[in-house]
């Protein structure tokens, strides 16, 4: 296969990902076999006709928290991060446009002090992970659809998935002195 028409071809699994509720794999499946039925001209042109909205980038300019109440709560209680769990991502029909807006919701996240550090420490060493994650919906998310985290556990699940994640600095090492 020359290197032109593999990148067409991984051009297509990639939209076909963002066109099936990311990771159909039957969906992947069907859209690669028939990209390997048309010519590359075909798929460039069709790839060139239109573009839709990376899935991030949606999320971010659609935030469910607002941006007055994103710059009230960064008045209040520092930086903050924008942490978005989704359940169903947008819909678009073939020319790009929106068809279904999906269903997401955003929490602003303040960064935790030391003793809300050393409390969920030991929680998550005592093996508690409830608590664990009760500890950070309690102490540390200051914005967003907090009863949604109450009543669907899906969204439930996605948020306490990425505490860990949120909750490593950026970058830490040690080196020699």
């Amino acid at each position: 296969m020359n290197p032109f028409r593999f990148k067409i071809l991984l051009l297509v699994a990639v939209m076909a990902t963002l066109f099936f509720s990311f990771g159909n794999a039957q969906a992947c499946s069907s859209v690669m076999h028939y990209a390997q039925n048309i010519s590359p001209q075909h798929m460039v042109e069709a790839a060139a006709s239109f573009a839709i909205v990376p899935l991030a980038t949606y999320v971010k300019d659609n935030c469910t928290i607002s941006v007055k109440e994103l710059g009230k709560l960064t008045d209040q209680f520092g930086k903050l991060k924008v942490l978005t769990v989704v359940l169903e991502s947008p819909t678009y029909d073939a020319s790009g446009t929106l068809i279904e807006p999906g269903e997401f919701y955003s929490y602003a996240v303040k960064r935790p002090d030391p003793g809300t550090i050393k409390m969920m420490m030991n929680y998550a060493k005592s093996g508690k992970t409830d608590e664990y994650i009760e500890a950070f919906i309690k102490n540390l998310i200051v914005g967003g659809d907090v009863e949604a985290l109450k009543t669907n556990g899906l969204v439930y699940l996605g948020l306490a998935s990425e505490v860990d994640n949120f909750l490593k600095p950026y970058q830490s090492f040690l080196d020699k002195a």
